[in-house]
Order: C-alpha cells, then structure tokens, then sequence
C-alpha cells in the first residue's frame, strides 16, 4: 500500500512537499492512524496528532484523499491514498494543525449566559423538551471534521460552520441560558447552511443529529420573523 503525505515544517521548509511512503497493509482491518504509526516507526519521524484512538478526542482528525476524516477510526482499504493536513487551518508540522483560536471561540459560545442567579424555581421547573438534542452534542469532539468538509463554509468563510453552531445550538436548547442563541445562529450564517447534511456524514459522533438540530433553530429562528432576506 502506497501513502502519500503532504509534509510542511514551516521552521524549516519553503513550502509544503509530498513524501510517499510504502506500508504493509493488514487485510483484516487497518486505520489510517495504525498506517501512520507504522510510517513514523519504521520508516521517518512524522508529525501526527492523537490521544484517546477512539473517536472522542478529535485530535487525529486529519484530510484523507481530499475527505476529512478522524485517523483513530477511519478504515483505510489497500492501494494508494493522500493524507493531509485538516483543511482551513494553520500548520503547525506535517499533519499537525494549530486549532487553538477557533476552540477559544467555541469555548466561549459554550459559556452559559446569566443576567440573574439561578433560583429554586428555576432549578424546579427544568425544561426536558430539547433533552434529546443536548445530549447528542455533548459528543462533540471539537474536532473540526465537519467544518472542514462543509461545502457552505468553503464559499462562504463568514459562515462559522457546523462545529460551532453545535455550540450556539446547545446554549440555545440550555434552559437556563438567557443570551439570544437564535440571533447569534442567524448572525453566524444558520441560513447560509444548505442543509445537504454532509456536516452527518463527515461526523463520527452518531449521537448528533445535525439536521434536526439546524432545522430546530431554523423553525425558532422563522418563528420571530428571522428570516434570509433574498
């Protein structure tokens, strides 16, 4: 089996270069990850990132023939195949990507807003109607595969993407958070979304029902007249 991986120490290197790299391919089973580890211990030193080997992390996510994918769990058939660095982020080394300043952003969406103290009442008349919704997204790694492979955000770069509107959308379902989630998802391109679902396919984390969760905010979002103006 033939692997192709695009290199890039921006230390060092004028510009990215590609290295191609035989492995034996295990025929019962074999992930892109097991093919990388095998590189960097028998072949050359290669810059990957991983931790949990197990969908949960998000650091190995990574582009596999122009598809983004993460490493720990994606199958990787016998032949020749192109790994790359995750799309639409800075460099760090080889397959490794800086994702600290949108994860800042995430991170602050995901902050509950308060403009008062919780109360007993509130804390007692806990809303269960979106419970389903807040659950599947607590399984989001972060690890930007679906924002990667979104075709609304590669045209339209204003548009913060399927990862973070999970975010947005889970304030939005949190009972106790008084901030306006549907004016922020429609500032943040909710309408801009196509709907073509290939934020679902693209995502390892079948707990989240991405469309579900657009349509939710959509069918708030025309309730209040917040609408795309053509």
């Amino acid at each position: 089996m033939k692997i192709t991986v695009k290199r890039y120490d921006p230390s060092k290197d004028n510009a990215p270069y590609e290295t191609t790299y035989e492995v034996p391919h295990d025929d019962e089973y074999m992930t892109l990850l097991q093919a990388l580890v095998y590189i960097h211990e028998n072949e050359e030193p290669l810059a990957f990132d991983f931790s949990c080997r197990g969908r949960m992390c998000g650091r190995c996510a990574m582009m596999l023939d122009g598809e983004p994918v993460l490493a720990c769990v994606e199958p990787l058939p016998d032949g020749s195949h192109t790994v790359e660095p995750l799309a639409g982020l800075p460099v760090v080394k080889d397959l490794v990507v800086d994702k600290s300043q949108v994860q800042e952003k995430i991170a602050e969406t995901y902050k509950r807003v308060r403009v008062a103290p919780l109360t007993e009442e509130d804390l007692q008349t806990y809303n269960m109607e979106d419970a389903d919704e807040l659950l599947g997204i607590n399984y989001c790694a972060r690890c930007q595969v679906c924002t990667a492979g979104c075709p609304a955000r590669a045209i339209n770069p204003d548009y913060i993407g399927p990862s973070h509107m999970l975010a947005v959308a889970f304030r939005h379902f949190d009972p106790y958070d008084q901030a306006d989630r549907i004016v922020e998802a429609v500032q943040g391109g909710l309408w801009d979304c196509t709907m073509c679902g290939t934020c679902t396919a693209h995502c390892n984390q079948l707990e989240i029902d991405h469309l579900a969760i657009w349509q939710k905010l959509r069918d708030a979002a025309t309730e209040r007249g917040l609408v795309k103006q053509d």
